[in-house]
């Protein structure tokens, strides 16, 4: 050591034995993913934000601000955070409400009112899930959209009418 406790020369390290060198982890590069892929990640838009337009995105989004429009996430989930307040119609594959929606609600695979929320909208999913102390003002479409199996529309009022002919009074079979 010299003068004023600096050391003039460093002390050896111990080395590791040959043929062994120090591990050291290297991060994995990071690499854009390819053009037109889906990137499986969530956004938020915070309590503070408010939009109004047409949001449409290719990954899971929260929203706990302001929305005025439509909001399109076809293949991804969508989760309405309980501070939010969202004048608009929903799309996405499954949609959660936890705060205020007005208008209307389509999912590919359900839709969940919390407890505590309001929907004032129409609803369409195959699967629907309402909490107790969740409030709801529409109605209800259940049907699972399969082209093989729905009647055209055009042809929809003849079934009825001959169901309602037949004395069944648009009764399904077996229905008394």
């Amino acid at each position: 050591m010299g003068m004023w406790g600096r050391r003039d020369q460093e002390e050896p390290k111990p080395q590791p034995p040959t043929g062994q060198g120090p591990q050291v982890s290297q991060p994995a590069p990071r690499t854009a993913p390819a053009r037109g892929a889906v990137v499986d990640s969530k956004a938020i838009i915070g309590p503070s934000i408010q939009v109004k337009g047409e949001l449409i995105g290719d990954e899971d989004l929260t929203i706990e601000g302001k929305v005025e429009g439509v909001i399109r996430l076809k293949q991804h989930h969508l989760v309405i955070g309980k501070t939010a307040e969202i004048d608009a119609t929903l799309e996405a594959k499954s949609i959660r409400i936890e705060g205020t929606v007005r208008g209307d609600v389509i999912a590919s695979e359900r839709v969940e009112l919390a407890g505590g929320s309001t929907l004032l909208g129409d609803i369409t999913a195959p699967r629907m899930m309402i909490a107790d102390g969740a409030r709801f003002k529409g109605s209800v479409d259940m049907d699972r959209g399969t082209p093989s199996s729905a009647a055209p529309a055009a042809s929809r009022p003849q079934q009825d009418r001959k169901s309602a002919q037949a004395g069944g009074a648009g009764k399904p079979a077996g229905v008394s």
